[in-house]
């Protein structure tokens, strides 16, 4: 599991450690994945002004395809890991 924002390296440091994450989370402040990962938000959109990307999720398959995507726009993302869970567990089915 990799987590990505546009914070800087001590912005995801801080926030990581304050969540005890126990993934990486990588600084995209060039915005470079969130623009190949459709992430990037558009003028128009909420939150653009503001600089900070989409939420969005992607189960990535071992052969390195992007298998799932999910936008989590005003999702509970207790229930999206639940849901990710039992995507990963179909798909290792098959």
């Amino acid at each position: 599991m990799l987590g990505a924002s546009f914070d800087s390296v001590e912005d995801q440091k801080a926030f990581a450690e304050s969540q005890s994450f126990p993934y990486s989370l990588l600084s995209d402040e060039g915005r470079e994945v969130g623009r190949a990962f459709d992430a990037e938000r558009v003028e128009g959109e909420d939150y653009f002004e503001a600089g900070l990307p989409r939420r969005v999720s992607y189960l990535i398959s071992p052969e390195g395809k992007i298998a799932q995507a999910y936008d989590l726009t005003g999702q509970d993302l207790s229930a999206h890991a639940s849901q990710l869970l039992s995507d990963i567990a179909t798909a290792s089915e098959q």
